[in-house]
């Protein structure tokens, strides 16, 4: 801490040589944080809406994954709240142009509040895709148990981190008031850098997940590749962790906090909302084809194989489905579009939804188990008999 002669004020550290404190109006990239904690949660929520929509009024059915993703959703817009709350208290400034007061009350808010929001946003955005992911597996009780490993897992270092603040320093006032005598804390950057290495860590295991599932599969690449691009979206917000993980570690020494952690705040809100975006991004197809069903490029045969590969209903022998397909693939073109619309055999993506018209025999089919809603025919057998 350092007292300018000039002002009187006490400043949060002695300036470099040659240089004098600006408590006024003094040099700031706070900006560059309010823009992020905007843009972001407006993009993220862009694509929540379609997702909500989705599942209330196409699919007609909310899961868990709906509902978790919706507070995962809250405490991100609080920690963007909270990050543009910290520039008003000099983050982004330069930590010898702040007060000593103004710099322990922006720690103190982002050592409480950023905290807590941040490490809760992961947690509800990681439970919903692998929420998510065990709707595909009613058929592989291995993949259910380590979908729920994986979730003790998360919450198990996910909480602890919510909650460093109240023992990572004793008193726990000492992480930002240096003035107190006495006062101790852990290893702060250990703690840090270990919460960032679990952190990236689930989120590869979330992306990698899904290949497990499917390794045993027996279809083609091509449709194998299709449904793990589905699977695989939640987990694509590793590689925003990690860009996370190296901004942190490459500043963990820089003695200018307030100015340099606003990187690390940056990709933080990015990670959170990136990982809102990825996954939502599954219940966009269906709320594409509703209002957008000319936008896609893949025909409706593929589309036909992806429904038929993603149809996991508990004791079906999923490696006899491609000796269905094969089969259905000689009909001619208008019987095979007759036939598929005559039987209904539609992707989640392209029906509609149950109402009244629909045949009772029909509602049957539908699959709540999966996550894609798969509408089964029962005349498959029968279809497969054209060959």
């Amino acid at each position: 801490m350092d007292s300018s002669s000039d002002t009187g004020i006490m400043a949060a550290m002695p300036p470099p040589p040659g240089v004098t404190p600006n408590f006024e109006n003094g040099e700031s990239i706070g900006y560059r944080l309010v823009i992020v904690s905007v843009v972001f949660p407006v993009l993220a929520l862009c694509f929540l809406l379609p997702r909500l929509y989705t599942a209330s009024y196409i699919l007609r059915k909310w899961h868990p994954d709906d509902y978790l993703i919706i507070v995962g959703f809250l405490f991100a817009v609080a920690n963007s709240i909270i990050c543009i709350i910290q520039t008003t208290l000099g983050m982004g400034n330069h930590i010898y142009d702040l007060p000593f007061t103004r710099f322990q009350s922006t720690m103190k808010l982002g050592m409480i509040g950023g905290a807590m929001t941040y490490n809760l946003t992961t947690l509800f955005v990681k439970m919903s895709i692998l929420s998510f992911y065990l709707r595909f597996a009613t058929a592989n009780p291995k993949f259910r148990v380590a979908v729920y490993l994986v979730m003790v897992f998360v919450v198990g270092y996910t909480i602890p981190n919510a909650f460093l603040f109240l023992y990572i320093c004793k008193p726990m006032q000492f992480y930002w008031d240096w003035t107190i005598e006495g006062g101790k804390c852990i290893n702060q950057q250990a703690a840090f850098d270990s919460a960032n290495i679990l952190n990236m860590a689930t989120d590869f295991m979330i992306l990698v997940m899904p290949i497990w599932m499917l390794w045993d599969l027996r279809v083609g690449i091509r449709r194998k590749v299709g449904v793990l691009g589905i699977l695989m979206a939640g987990g694509f917000v590793c590689g925003v962790s990690t860009m996370r993980m190296v901004t942190a570690w490459t500043g963990a020494n820089q003695t200018d906090i307030s100015w340099h952690y606003v990187k690390n705040l940056i990709w933080c809100i990015v990670e959170m909302d990136v990982g809102i975006v990825c996954a939502c991004l599954p219940a966009l197809r269906a709320f594409c084809k509703r209002f957008f069903p000319n936008m896609w490029v893949f025909s409706s045969a593929f589309e036909d194989r992806l429904t038929a590969t993603l149809t996991f209903r508990r004791g079906r022998d999923l490696s006899s489905q491609p000796q269905a397909l094969e089969s259905r693939s000689t009909v001619p073109d208008n019987q095979s579009e007759t036939s598929r619309t005559g039987a209904s055999q539609r992707a989640w993506w392209r029906r509609r939804a149950a109402g009244p018209d629909v045949e009772q025999g029909d509602r049957k089919q539908v699959t709540d188990e999966s996550s894609v809603q798969v509408v089964e025919k029962t005349a498959q057998g029968s279809e497969s008999g054209k060959a």
